[in-house]
């Protein structure tokens, strides 16, 4: 039973520390990576700025042409009363 418990907890230290190395080797990549990526962003091109949409003449007649929708898809639904 001692032998047992033993190979467990070896094999609980084995794993954790395979898990400590990896995590620490990928945050050590992570840090190179961010590094070059600035050292070598000028080669990027620039994002294309976006240009603002175009704004509707009136705001009410949107909304009076909506609720004319709805009005009338609530009419031919059968449960407008007009």
């Amino acid at each position: 039973m001692d032998t047992m418990f033993s190979s467990a907890l070896n094999i609980m230290l084995v794993g954790m520390g395979f898990v400590f190395v990896f995590l620490g080797i990928q945050v050590i990549i992570t840090l190179l990576a961010a590094k070059l990526g600035g050292k070598y962003a000028y080669l990027l091109p620039e994002p294309e700025k976006k240009k603002p949409a175009a704004k509707s003449t009136s705001k009410a007649a949107d909304d009076t042409e909506v609720a004319a929708v709805i009005a009338a898809a609530l009419k031919q639904a059968g449960k407008l009363p007009l």
